[in-house]
């Protein structure tokens, strides 16, 4: 029921439990996060929690870094202040020293620490004249991070994401396990989890070892789980076995390894078969790590291989022995295509997402019949196998379909009967190829796919031009359906591209590509 303020009725106040549920649908909308600020004092305040959640990123501009910080410098206890002051002279770039009226730093949920180093850095460098000490840049960053950490630990902020980045150029993380033991929460509580080991500088190594050490007992409850440990010491192959073995609630691994140190952590996937669901291997050379024992993980659902080396039947042999239900399969840079055979034979069956790059005519002539319910192809195709290509496609209801290719001559053999044979259950399309307006025309015209999201990229091959526009509006108005539109294509005029892709916008809804893309 309505109240009512001067005789004009009042919408009662929004249960708290949907504020959040609309706040936590607008999480990577800045935009919009920042128009709920303005509500009022309670939508005010759940919001600033949403917008400082991952506040460092690659996308901050120098003047954001600085704000950022300044922000951060001013939520100090005054002791610390004093302190750093003392250390390294003002680290307010203003006058203002009051305390913000929110506790930002308890708000942070996502952190990378090499994105941190980064941000620091930059303020270092960018307001040197600050400082009046005799300490050098890295020093004073060093004391800075502390700071950082010390307020984020102290704050009582609760990190469910952390990307622990320890290779060559990163920043020291600058805290000592002791810090972290104050409050546990801030670490105990991740859910993903992301380390990067290369070529670490021998300080930097040990300085984080310790907490690395402590990982396995303190975060137990890890669900994703990311290595890069192309240069990780032997004893933290170990640890990183151990951190695996105390998992409850791991499902998604991935592994980037050149060398032999993650045998170990392979291994103990298998004490993980009740939760394991999506395993991920980049650049393992299955020369020195084996895969025996993954066949009792039989609720893996995502598989993924990326220039993997050596990588034959042997090694896919656990996988299909396990009897597992693969919805999701990525084979890229794959070179034994009758091991590739062997694998879409057993596991095909159940396959709804498919990534293969470059597809070969063998593989071509098999997903018809091995991979019936394939809605999303992804491939990466060249002249020899368009053919086989049309006929795949034309045989497959496919809803997404992204087709690559590097030669203009393979892109305009491919558009060219594209068109006549596309499934009309497709409705998401993605061209990365070199397409001039005249193919991307001749496509459309054929097209009677109800589209309703359109990717184009051929930079750096292709201009954009008022051609490409008139192509994409004409199917736009003939078909009624396309929603989305990203366009990347070369051109070296911006402000000129910019009046290109105002003019799309006009008929659909103009996106980056990150925002329409879709990935499995």
């Amino acid at each position: 029921m309505n109240s009512y303020v001067e005789g004009k009725p009042i919408a009662p106040p929004l249960p708290y439990e949907s504020m959040v549920e609309i706040l936590n649908h607008l999480e990577n909308d800045i935009k919009s996060l920042h128009s709920c600020v303005l509500v009022n004092r309670h939508w005010c305040r759940e919001s600033m929690s949403h917008l400082w959640v991952e506040p460092f990123t690659k996308k901050l501009s120098d003047k954001s870094i600085l704000s950022l910080l300044e922000t951060y410098f001013r939520c100090l206890k005054d002791e610390d202040k004093t302190l750093l002051r003392i250390e390294v002279g003002n680290i307010l770039p203003t006058t203002s020293t009051t305390r913000p009226f929110f506790n930002y730093a308890s708000f942070l949920k996502k952190l990378n620490t090499r994105l941190l180093g980064h941000s620091v850095s930059v303020l270092v460098n960018l307001e040197e004249n600050l400082y009046s000490c005799n300490k050098n840049k890295s020093e004073i960053t060093n004391l800075m991070l502390k700071a950082l950490y010390k307020l984020f630990i102290e704050s009582g902020a609760i990190l469910n994401s952390l990307t622990l980045d320890v290779s060559s150029g990163s920043m020291d993380i600058a805290a000592k396990i002791p810090l972290f033991r104050k409050n546990l929460n801030f670490i105990s509580n991740i859910r993903k989890l992301n380390c990067i080991f290369s070529n670490p500088s021998s300080e930097i190594f040990y300085n984080m070892s310790d907490l690395w050490d402590e990982l396995p007992r303190i975060c137990t409850r890890i669900r994703i789980l990311d290595i890069d440990a192309n240069d990780m010491h032997w004893s933290s192959g170990q640890t990183l076995a151990d951190l695996i073995k105390s998992q409850t609630e791991l499902s998604n691994v991935k592994f980037r390894s050149s060398g032999s140190r993650v045998t170990s952590a392979i291994a103990m996937l298998a004490k993980k078969s009740d939760t394991l669901t999506s395993l991920e291997f980049e650049y393992i050379d299955f020369r020195k790590v084996s895969l025996d024992g993954l066949e009792s993980c039989t609720k893996l659902e995502k598989l993924r291989f990326i220039g993997a080396n050596n990588c034959n039947i042997n090694t896919f042999l656990p996988l299909i022995n396990a009897k597992c239900k693969i919805k999701t399969l990525e084979l890229n840079e794959i070179d034994d295509s009758q091991s590739l055979i062997t694998l879409l034979e057993n596991v095909g069956w159940s396959l709804e997402h498919l990534i293969i790059h470059p597809i070969i005519n063998s593989l071509m002539e098999i997903l018809p019949t091995y991979c019936p319910n394939i809605t999303y192809l992804n491939i990466l195709v060249s002249s020899p196998f368009i053919p086989q290509l049309l006929s795949l496609v034309s045989g497959c209801q496919l809803e997404y379909l992204v087709i690559r290719t590097n030669s203009i001559n393979d892109s305009e053999i491919i558009v060219n009967e594209m068109g006549r044979v596309i499934p009309s259950s497709l409705h998401y399309l993605e061209f990365l190829m070199p397409l001039t307006s005249s193919q991307l025309n001749t496509f459309l015209m054929d097209c009677q796919a109800p589209l309703k999201t359109l990717i184009v990229d051929s930079s750096p091959y292709i201009f954009l031009t008022d051609s490409h526009i008139n192509a994409i509006r004409n199917f736009t108005i003939r078909k009624g359906t396309l929603k989305y539109v990203s366009i990347g294509i070369g051109g070296l005029n911006i402000d000129h591209d910019r009046l290109y892709i105002e003019e799309i916008g006009r008929y659909l809804n103009f996106l980056p590509v990150d925002k329409v893309m879709v990935r499995y």
